[in-house]
């Protein structure tokens, strides 16, 4: 890359800028010539000038190591001078003026003072203003990405030093000067703003120099500053786009048919990071039923159910209160309950935000979705049949793991669809089996077919209730019970069995307003408002 001195350069700042060598090799050429030499200065800023050449030009320069070398060979010649003067006229000054009085320099220790000076008010030499420590250093490192904070540069920093102990500052420019004296410095800020990281800009050596030792009156600390931040919100930018979007792990978990359920959280990582989505850590598990022993056989379970979980259903209802707008996290569903938990699980959350649901693989003892697997076909789904007439009450069955058996529906519901008096819509699959859902847009397709059904039966048919059996994927019963409108959706008495050998037997009954169940003498309800 051609040096900034030389490229970057506009308007009134000068194209000859000396860096370090390059000044020593000027003067090195001065004194062959046996040329006299000036040194003028003011605070920070320098600039030489031969007083031989007739032009007088003025060159900005950045006396160091090197350059010092060849200015203490000057000395003995007494071929040096010095001038100090006001620091805004040396910045506006073009060409030396033949009324300035120059000062001869006799020893070479006073050299030493002119460039030590200097380098103290750089930030060069210790006790200027609080050392950057490693911490701010690594805070300005990260801002910048490893690259060039000047704009329009963007250089690869990250084979350069940054900091080291014994250079104190590398390629690192306060934007307000350490000390007061410095570039932009203040005496209110410069110790303070000293090792703060947004106070400092990582550069080449070019830019650093040019801020500070060339072109300082061109860039304010109000330059910098929008320099700075513009360049740390693009890094962040397209940092922040290599992270997933993040996501909340929600359970639904409940020990069933006497097993244990339990996952480790690895389990649900792996399962978001595979739709390319990031875990928040901290699971949250609602209703989670530990009990190890399955009494829904037993009269009056439901009613004790809700009892035992009032809490846990409050807390979900709190949750998810549309007004208190508790939970806006985007959301991961991992389901694995009893068929009611689910409908009302999916009820209270409902699809006012981001849910993603997934389904537990039992083949692969997975949750993560099969990459392999590909999407069913259209019209895999079905929910028929939808009668045009009106009718009080409705039995929809979701039958896609298995079909339901005759014999299991309650004796009353049997003769009711007998005689005529209870439709009976019957969602399904062609696919009927435990691979009924394999991929995320056959829960999608189903979920587009389910509501057709819902939105049927209290559209046209005006239901007021609905007998709701399922033998269905934890996925599809939760998704079912998110598609019930909050307040607006008629009665679901959501049956439940305890194994293939019972029947379905009505476990809760969901209104627009509350859950609740019901022994023959101890009815209980909870508010879902």
């Amino acid at each position: 890359m051609s040096k900034v001195n030389r490229a970057h350069v506009t308007g009134t700042i000068r194209v000859d800028n000396l860096d370090d060598q390059e000044l020593a090799s000027w003067l090195d050429n001065r004194f062959a010539q046996k040329h006299r030499v000036a040194y003028l200065h003011s605070d920070y800023l320098c600039k030489v000038v031969d007083l031989d050449d007739p032009s007088l030009s003025l060159h900005p320069a950045d006396p160091q190591i090197a350059s010092k070398a060849s200015l203490k060979k000057l000395v003995p010649k007494h071929l040096l001078f010095s001038f100090e003067m006001p620091l805004d006229a040396l910045q506006k000054a073009q060409v030396a003026s033949a009324n300035w009085k120059w000062v001869p320099v006799r020893t070479k220790p006073e050299v030493d003072v002119l460039v030590a000076t200097r380098d103290g008010l750089l930030g060069r030499a210790r006790g200027r203003g609080p050392e950057i420590s490693e911490k701010t250093a690594q805070k300005v490192w990260a801002d910048a990405g490893g690259r060039c904070m000047f704009e329009g540069c963007g250089e690869d920093l990250s084979e350069i030093p940054l900091w080291t102990k014994a250079a104190r500052v590398g390629y690192m420019a306060h934007i307000i000067a350490s000390d007061p004296e410095g570039p932009r410095g203040t005496q209110m800020d410069s110790h303070r703003l000293a090792d703060n990281s947004e106070n400092i800009m990582l550069m080449c050596d070019a830019h650093h120099r040019l801020i500070d030792s060339f072109a300082s009156e061109h860039y304010s600390a109000a330059i910098l500053n929008e320099m700075r931040q513009a360049h740390r919100d693009i890094v962040r930018n397209y940092l922040n786009s290599l992270s997933y979007p993040r996501t909340r792990a929600v359970t639904l978990h409940a020990n069933l048919a006497n097993v244990p359920t339990y996952f480790h959280d690895s389990e649900l990582i792996d399962a978001i990071l595979a739709v390319k989505r990031a875990m928040v850590p901290g699971v949250i598990h609602y209703i989670r039923r530990k009990s190890q022993r399955d009494d829904r056989h037993l009269s009056g379970f439901w009613c004790q159910y809700l009892r035992e979980h009032e809490g846990d259903i409050r807390q979900l209802v709190s949750g998810f209160n549309s007004s208190s707008g508790a939970i806006t996290e985007n959301l991961a569903i991992f389901p694995l309950h009893h068929i009611p938990t689910l409908i009302l699980a999916g009820r209270i959350m409902g699809e006012a935000q981001s849910i993603q649901i997934f389904q537990y693989d039992k083949v692969r003892s997975t949750w993560a979705w099969d990459r392999q697997a590909t999407p069913h076909p259209p019209d895999t789904f079905s929910a028929d049949p939808l009668p045009q007439d009106r009718a009080s009450e409705v039995l929809i069955t979701i039958e896609l793991t298995a079909l339901v058996d005759d014999d299991a529906i309650p004796p009353n519901l049997q003769a009711d669809v007998a005689a005529g008096r209870l439709p009976w819509i019957r969602i399904r699959s062609k696919n009927t089996g435990f691979d009924c859902i394999t991929h995320p847009e056959d829960l999608d397709q189903y979920t587009r077919e389910t509501r057709r059904a819902i939105v049927h039966v209290q559209d046209v048919m005006r239901v007021q209730k609905v007998h709701l059996i399922a033998i269905s994927p934890a996925s599809t019963v939760f998704r079912f019970g998110q598609m019930l409108q909050a307040g607006h959706h008629p009665e679901y008495l959501v049956y439940d069995r305890a194994g293939r050998d019972y029947k379905f037997t009505p476990a809760m009954s969901i209104t627009g307003h509350q859950v609740s169940a019901a022994d023959t003498q101890h009815p209980f309800s909870i508010s879902l408002r």
